[in-house]
């Protein structure tokens, strides 16, 4: 009986992480755009080795955030100091964005196509390593479903919680890869400005955590 029980909880763990990872990445945002204007750019094949970073840094960033519960929950200062870090950060990266933009945009004038450097699997990990949010978010989604009985807090579930957010964004990123063409048919004006669209949220989000941290 306590075997089923305890197979019961990993199971839950698993699943209420799949749906964690589905929830986080549904939305059109940063991660899933950029999975979006890679499959656009140089195909299906190397817009999947790029979700493949993304979810690997979603799976450790899940595990800092449920596995290492109890150290956020007994040194709260951590979390401001995230958000703080994250406001420099996100201006930069508007920045960033919003210069590969108006250079997009000049090659595309010049009939020029920039190229695509780097492996695009490492290119997804760095570029979900920006969205150190996820760990607060995901911290936050997570003590909700333990608090609420959805998620055992014993080691096991939490550990499996892991993998399932990970399968779960990662499906999610394969999604917006395999319609990358369709979505480009189907918005073109988007997709080609999506770097000004990736630069203005953002800019967005660092106006939002200004207003969290010093309102």
């Amino acid at each position: 009986m306590a075997f089923y029980l305890c197979v019961v909880e990993i199971l839950n763990g698993f699943l209420a992480g799949l749906a964690t990872g589905v929830f986080i990445t549904w939305f059109p945002g940063m991660l899933n755009m950029q999975a979006v204007a890679t499959s656009v750019r140089v195909g299906t094949r190397k817009a999947y080795q790029f979700s493949a970073g993304l979810a690997i840094v979603i799976a450790a960033q899940t595990a800092l955030a449920v596995l290492f519960a109890n150290l956020l929950t007994d040194n709260p200062s951590i979390l401001p100091n995230i958000r703080e870090t994250a406001i420099p950060l996100f201006l930069l990266l508007a920045a960033g964005f919003t210069w590969k933009g108006f250079r997009a945009r000049a090659a595309r004038k010049a009939e020029k196509e920039v190229p695509y450097k780097g492996g695009p699997f490492w290119r997804g990990m760095m570029m979900s390593m920006m969205n150190i949010l996820n760990v607060p978010f995901v911290f936050a989604l997570a003590g909700w479903l333990m608090a609420d009985g959805y998620l055992s807090r014993a080691f096991l579930p939490r550990l499996f919680y892991v993998p399932g957010t990970s399968l779960g964004a990662f499906l999610v990123f394969l999604m917006y890869s395999r319609l990358g063409d369709w979505i480009n048919r189907n918005a073109a004006l988007f997709t080609r400005n999506i770097n000004f669209f990736i630069g203005g949220l953002f800019g967005l989000l660092a106006l939002l955590q200004g207003i969290r941290l010093y309102s």
